[in-house]
């Protein structure tokens, strides 16, 4: 790998140094848009279009200047800008100037129309749609207006996106720094803030196919899916810190954005400028300051130890003014959380013979985050990024009743150690009609949850208790390595066309100790023959544990924003992406696994030739053709009333871990001992009679050569299987009423080729399964991937905004979206039905939620005080259930969802979290500021309930409530308080 990766390097190192110095190649102005861009008209007073104008733009932080000049229809384009407050200055060919001070976010393509020689007390020059303005003055000399604006806002673009700012990453109320949190201000996106799952889902599609990035590095893990590092943690991704602001995008975003099928978030981070900043800032929260968990009174048990403290330091500023700037920050994350142990069951016998686990266990959790950034600007028309960022945590939990089951013993616990690493470095250069943007990232990320008792095999008694060693530790890694070249050329009138290059490189290693030490499963079961005195069952993997792998992409794009008219823009782009090593392209198939595949039966949705491979049967993907079009149209010319919409076609990746068995089963075997007195059959398995040597790994590992046991699955992946995709459709209109800007958005997204797997031995009525010849070939049953699952959304979001300025003092914005979410088929296995499509469309569990309002608001008080609400008010979302109340077979039961019933508001809605901040701004030195605030985090402490049953038995009808059917947890904490204080400068 090692050596082709060498070789890749420098194929691509030249092909990208071709790239940054042709000229003529056209490419986008930033990779994933870290950058900015402002459009617009120049007209005088009589409102004739001034050609020739020159636009100057001055970063008032660095003092970096962008230019442009005014073409023969007035038009002039600004590319490349980094997110900042600008004084622009236009100046017309007779020396009339305007200026305006704007602010521009992440991600936005802006219009900003200008007015030379405006009369005086002018307002805002025409257009120019920035929130928050205030006039300086009339006509100064040289017929100069000066404007002093805000926040520059997007109205003429056809993505459906949200713009996140620093003052609300700052000021709205969060529990735990996450800056993902604030994700949930775009509609149809949900922030999922569980213990051990904090990350996004929008739409329909799964976590996986969300991506973020910081300035332009992908956090995307091709092994797991989703964000990397938010497996199984309660951690951050990324220090909230070091933000400085982001974009979410939930649909028609532009063919620049790659290996996504949903929403896509982009983040810049904070940089140093001429003058010092620097931040301080400490929270805290206990169990003296939490209400108790109703699940806790429930079950008798005392309101459990916690506390969190976080906790972090940023500085940045000038090491040569003008020049080169630096910007640190770090983050720490203490918590400590406390889950309870009980037997379950707890007869006398029970008690007594397990009562010494049973306890109240302190779960630490501990996380680190630094960050370093260097800025040089050797001149204007250059600009260098340097950073680094590592994020580390351990977390000891998987064990009592806030991890899953109170019948967890603490020895049995997991310690989940996580680290990811990105290294950035950016090379941004400003030519007269282009912007050229050079990225090489690269992301190390490791995954490593490990027993804390790795010698130690693991006791299991159905029921009552699991002790002894947690029966697995992993290790799984990525190290991801990126070349980019991206461009924006605006020589062509009324065009921006972009285009760029992506190479990225891949290396993947896993190691799965699987029952290192034996895991032994325990039964009361008088009718077979079984109880507590000797294992039912015993477990012990034996093999190779770790699989290596490397993969390499490609990927192109073309792009133009076209101004048709004044009003009207197209936006037009082509993606094209490939990939190496899309479904483990280079494995061979086994003799034993091709005789047993070509030995089952041909069915509809199985072809045993589309399963056998020599290393050369799965062709590397190069249809993953991917148009995208959009439009606005501004209907008075003056960004008050926009239509748009848009179509555009976006491929994911599928995850490496999903076709990982295929191998991994073959090379590593999970071995199952069945065990009785007699050593006679049980559930047509062979027995071995119980002795206590066996109660060893060397004990197991001498009965394995000589008794019959556990036989393999066999896993094989399709050879033709497509990369998960979406199609995605758009129509809105975008009104301002005055103060306030509003947006009704009509979402459709249609999703295929989602991966699962099924079983290819099932008899000719459906039912499961026949396994004789698996059986004949060393092997217990066979399972086959499947690219056959499929998710559809339908949505009208709603949007109303008004931003917060120092000037009025307050903000709010509502985002309510209605919405419908359904796929056929499972997750990962599709097992209940013989395909995905013979379960039917049904809402998708945790996911579809018919009705979802997230409300914020911030108001400055008198004397520095100020309050800001975060709420979030939902119908609730569904949950899956297996109905086998018309009988068992599989064409009896059937799988659907049932929704949570509503519980809050007057039983109007199911979900409900309302928290609250009261903070004091203390002005010091002038420019200090010391920051005292309390948050009310579930301020009415709103029973958020899940874990409803998801099983219906036979002659039974399902009901909410009762013994046999409480909920068994909570979407969100317990009411509490929260203490914070800071010092900014």
């Amino acid at each position: 790998m090692k050596t082709m990766m060498a070789t890749a390097l420098r194929a691509a190192l030249a092909a990208t140094t071709i790239l940054g110095t042709a000229a003529a190649l056209v490419a986008p102005a930033s990779a994933q848009t870290t950058t900015a861009a402002i459009r617009g008209q120049v007209r005088d007073a009589a409102g004739a279009t001034v050609a020739g104008a020159t636009v100057v733009a001055v970063n008032d932080g660095t003092n970096q200047t962008f230019r442009a000049t005014t073409s023969a229809t007035g038009s002039y384009v600004l590319n490349g800008l980094r997110p900042a407050t600008y004084t622009i200055t236009f100046t017309g060919p007779d020396g009339k100037i305007s200026a305006q001070r704007i602010s521009v976010g992440v991600g936005q393509s802006a219009t900003l129309d200008a007015v030379l020689a405006a009369p005086t007390a002018a307002a805002p020059a025409a257009g120019a749609t920035a929130e928050g303005g205030t006039t300086t003055g009339g006509t100064n000399e040289g017929g100069e207006i000066v404007v002093t604006a805000g926040k520059l806002v997007e109205t003429k673009t056809s993505e459906v996106a949200t713009n996140v700012s620093q003052a609300q990453i700052r000021i709205l109320p969060q529990g735990d720094r996450n800056f993902l949190t604030f994700a949930a201000l775009a509609p149809g996106v949900r922030y999922n803030d569980s213990e051990t799952n904090k990350g996004i889902t929008a739409g329909a599609s799964p976590a996986s196919q969300v991506n973020v990035f910081i300035d332009g590095t992908s956090l995307k893990s091709q092994t797991l899916g989703g964000i990397a590092g938010q497996t199984d943690s309660r951690g951050n991704p990324f220090g909230q810190l070091a933000v400085g602001e982001f974009r979410v995008l939930t649909q028609n975003y532009k063919a620049e954005y790659e290996q996504a099928g949903s929403a896509i978030i982009t983040a810049i981070t904070k940089s140093g400028t001429n003058d010092f900043h620097g931040e301080m800032f400490g929270q805290y929260t206990d169990r003296s300051l939490t209400a108790a968990n109703i699940i806790d009174q429930r079950a008798g048990r005392e309101k459990p130890k916690f506390e969190r403290k976080q906790y972090g330091i940023s500085l940045g500023g000038p090491i040569i003014k003008d020049k080169l700037f630096f910007f640190g920050a770090y983050e720490g994350n203490d918590q400590d959380r406390a889950s309870s142990v009980t037997v379950g069951n707890p007869t006398p016998q029970n008690l007594a013979r397990f009562g010494q686990y049973e306890g109240t266990y302190v779960s630490p959790y501990r996380g680190d985050f630094y960050f370093g950034k260097l800025t040089f600007t050797p001149d204007e028309r250059q600009v260098f990024d340097l950073s680094f960022s590592r994020r580390q945590e351990t977390d000891i939990s998987g064990f009592g009743a806030n991890f899953g089951s109170a019948n967890i013993a603490y020895s049995a616990a997991v310690n989940k150690i996580n680290k990811t690493d990105t290294y950035t470095y950016k090379w941004t250069y400003t030519g007269d009609s282009f912007v050229n943007e050079f990225n090489a990232t690269y992301l190390d990320t490791v995954y490593n949850p490990s027993s804390l008792n790795p010698d130690d095999p693991s006791f299991q008694y159905e029921g009552v208790i699991t002790f002894g060693g947690k029966d697995s530790t992993q290790r799984i890694s990525q190290q991801s390595y990126t070349l980019r070249d991206d461009l924006t050329y605006n020589g062509l009138d009324n065009h921006v066309i972009k285009g760029g290059i992506r190479f990225a490189f891949q290396d993947y290693d896993f190691t799965k100790n699987f029952y290192v030490q034996p895991n032994y499963f325990f039964q009361n079961d008088a009718k077979r023959g079984l109880d507590f005195s000797f294992p039912a069952t015993a477990q012990l993997g034996v093999g190779n544990p770790r699989i290596i792998a490397s993969n390499s992409q490609l990927g192109v794009y073309l792009q133009d924003d076209w101004d048709i008219t004044s009003k009207l823009q197209l936006n037009l782009g082509l993606r094209w992406d490939y990939e190496s090593n899309l479904f483990n392209n280079k494995y061979r198939t086994p003799a034993a696994a091709v005789a047993t595949l070509n030995a089952l039966p041909k069915t509809d949705y199985f072809d045993p030739a589309n399963y056998i491979t020599d290393g050369t049967d799965r062709p590397t993907r190069k249809d993953m053709f991917q148009p995208r079009v959009g439009f606005s149209y501004d209907f008075n010319d003056d960004q008050r009333t926009v239509l748009f919409g848009g179509y555009g076609k976006y491929y994911d990746r599928n995850v490496f871990n999903n076709t990982l068995d295929e191998q991994f089963r073959l090379q590593y075997q999970t071995g199952v001992f069945y065990f009785s007195r007699d050593g006679q059959p049980r559930d047509g398995n062979p027995t071995a009679v119980w002795n206590e040597s066996y109660q060893t790994r060397e004990g197991l590992l001498a009965l394995r050569q000589t008794a019959q046991t556990g036989l393999p699955e066999l896993f094989a992946v399709k050879n033709n299987a497509k990369a998960p995709s979406t199609d995605q459709f758009s129509l809105g209109l975008r009104q301002k009423f005055g103060i306030f800007r509003a947006s009704v958005t009509g979402s459709y997204v249609r999703g295929q080729n989602g991966y699962t797997h099924l079983f290819a031995t099932r008899n000719a009525d459906g039912s499961c399964c026949d396994t004789s010849i698996p059986r004949a070939n060393g092997f217990g049953n066979v399972l086959i991937g499947y690219d056959g699952l499929r998710t559809r959304y339908k949505a009208l979001l709603v949007t109303i905004d008004k931003d917060y300025t120092v000037s009025s003092g307050w903000g709010f914005n509502l985002a309510y979206t209605l919405s419908k979410a359904e796929q056929d088929g499972g997750d990962l296995f599709s097992l209940d039905k013989v395909t995905p499509d013979q379960y039917g469309w049904r809402p998708i569990a945790d996911q579809d939620e018919r009705h979802r309002i997230v409300l914020s608001g911030i108001v400055d008080l008198p004397v520095g005080f100020q309050f800001s609400t975060l709420t979030t008010l939902g119908s609730g979302t569904a949950f899956q259930l297996l109905d086998q109340s018309a009988g068992t077979s599989i064409n009896q039961q059937t799988i659907r969802s049932l929704y949570r019933p509503k519980n809050c508001l007057g039983s109007v809605f199911a979900f409900c979290e309302v928290n609250l901040t009261l903070q004091n701004n203390i002005k010091v030195f002038d420019t200090h500021n010391i920051n005292v605030a309390v948050d009310l985090l579930n301020a009415f402490n709103n029973k958020n309930y899940t874990g409803y049953s998801g099983n219906l038995g036979v002659g039974e009808t399902y009901s909410f409530g009762g013994p046999t059917n409480l909920p068994t947890g909570l979407l969100t904490l317990p009411r509490r308080f929260q203490f914070r204080v800071g010092y900014r400068f």
